[in-house]
């Protein structure tokens, strides 16, 4: 491919999309073990914020009478828990379609909401040579959801210059309110809720494997970027 009319830069999210999402069934099950109930507001509601912010309000939404603080801790350690019995996988096929990405006329990078030595370089450190030498990864908690930050702060693109792959609905959320390309990664059967709030928004484009991500979807995002339709007016 020669090149694209607007597309720059494709984000990738880590977890959900290059390795296994270790979070939403975790919360589902912690919620619903301290005696809150998980329903699709309860989803909607915390999903996709900074560390704190959701600990704030699952110890809401659990009528927890204790500092989020600890509520935090608690989820720490029920992440390791479920870790113990659901390791971290890289996803299928992930070097395939990053080299296929890398060889895009575009940037490559991809975020999480750990620090990079956390997630980045323990699982994904042997494929940094695909990504973009200058910014391979960029640690987003404390900028959630972070297409801001992202695009703007870190890469210095315009919003539609840049398409991301999440898994999540509140970046979809994001991108729309800033103009930014996005295509759904609903990765896993607890991510039924999610694909359905990311229709809701108006995501038209989804992937379930890296192999989805194909230049003709690519191309298509950038037409639409190119002629603002990339959402519905």
């Amino acid at each position: 491919m020669s090149g694209f009319e607007k597309l720059r830069v494709v984000a990738l999210d880590c977890d959900g999309v290059l390795i296994d999402d270790t979070y939403l069934a975790m919360i589902a099950r912690f919620v619903t073990e301290h005696g809150g109930r998980y329903d699709a507001a309860a989803e909607r509601d915390v999903i996709g914020l900074r560390d704190l912010v959701v600990a704030e309000k699952i110890t809401r939404l659990c009528g927890l009478d204790q500092p989020a603080e600890l509520t935090l801790k608690q989820l720490w350690a029920a992440r390791q828990d479920y870790l113990a019995e659901h390791p971290i996988r890289v996803a299928a096929g992930a070097r395939d379609g990053l080299e296929a990405l890398a060889k895009l006329p575009v940037r490559l990078v991809c975020y999480g909401g750990r620090t990079r030595e956390h997630t980045f370089d323990h699982h994904l450190g042997d494929f940094a040579d695909l990504l973009d030498p200058e910014v391979p990864y960029v640690s987003i908690n404390e900028h959630r959801p972070g297409v801001e930050h992202i695009t703007r702060t870190v890469l210095g693109v315009a919003f539609d210059e840049i398409v991301f792959v999440d898994d999540v609905s509140r970046v979809a959320e994001d991108a729309r309110a800033h103009g930014a390309g996005f295509v759904g990664f609903p990765s896993s059967p607890a991510h039924a809720r999610q694909r359905e709030f990311m229709a809701a928004c108006g995501v038209r484009h989804f992937a379930t494997s890296l192999a989805g991500l194909t230049p003709e979807l690519l191309a298509t995002v950038d037409g639409e970027l190119a002629a603002s339709t990339h959402w519905p007016r």
